[in-house]
């Protein structure tokens, strides 16, 4: 750091003294009233040190975008390591194996999420994501997992790319199940990364907190994957006996771009 800041400092101070000596020349040519090819000698004199300026400014803005550019990609590599290590205290809270695989892609035959549509996301109650297809998978329903995360279903396949709808789509039904026995089917709320299932039966008991993970009875999720926590239990204003669960899923869309995910055919 010291070999950057120590000669731009020099250059401040040549800039600062370029100033004060064209002010000098300045007030000198009005005060001796010179002609006028002195002038014009003075005026490219003094075009001099502007350039100088000009370059001076331009290295330190040269300087300041490498240094915004590299804490930015410092910033990037942290936050994934964070939701990375957050997926993997989840998995081991539910005694589950982790898939440690690299969040990045380094090999083109993976399958990674290429785009997030956050647009619709956010404003209308469509939920996506688009992987890349280097096995040429053609067309039918396969779940997908980011490790041993639940993340949606394909909806749509071309040659170069699958359509996504996640698990938080209102038109998406998954069926869940805790750890003590308890069996629900969920649907997307369609906003944030939300499900919600619906509960009559006082038979097993659930709370705050409890992991859902998928049964595997809907034919298209392997099952014990990773769904999400219950966060919210409210009680129906037309029905008191029922119980309306609102479960947070783990997998981040936002987290997502360039992730590798696994296609259960």
């Amino acid at each position: 750091m010291s070999t950057n800041i120590l000669p731009f400092q020099k250059k401040l101070r040549l800039t600062f003294f370029s100033f004060i000596l064209s002010g000098f020349l300045i007030y000198l040519s009005q005060s001796l009233d010179l002609n006028e090819k002195s002038q014009r000698l003075l005026v490219k004199f003094l075009s001099v040190p502007q350039q100088f300026i000009s370059q001076v400014l331009n290295e330190y803005q040269e300087f300041e975008n490498e240094k915004i550019a590299q804490l930015e990609e410092e910033i990037l590599n942290l936050q994934n390591q964070v939701y990375e290590n957050q997926l993997e205290i989840r998995s081991l809270e539910n005694l589950r194996s982790y898939n440690d695989f690299n969040f990045f892609v380094s090999d083109n035959s993976e399958t990674y999420i290429s785009s997030f549509d956050q647009m619709n996301f956010t404003c209308c109650n469509k939920h996506r994501v688009y992987i890349n297809n280097p096995n040429e998978v053609e067309d039918g329903i396969f779940a997908i997992s980011q490790g041993s995360f639940a993340v949606g279903k394909t909806k749509s396949i071309s040659e170069d790319e699958m359509e996504v709808r996640l698990l938080s789509d209102p038109d998406e039904y998954i069926s869940i199940k805790t750890t003590s026995g308890f069996f629900c089917i969920a649907k997307g709320m369609g906003k944030g990364r939300f499900i919600n299932c619906l509960n009559e039966s006082k038979a097993v008991s659930y709370e705050l907190g409890d992991t859902f993970f998928t049964t595997g009875f809907d034919g298209i999720y392997p099952p014990d994957l990773i769904v999400g926590r219950i966060v919210g239990i409210s009680t129906s204003q037309s029905n008191v006996f029922q119980h309306s669960l609102e479960i947070e899923l783990f997998f981040d869309p936002y987290q997502s771009i360039n992730k590798k995910v696994i296609v259960h055919e």
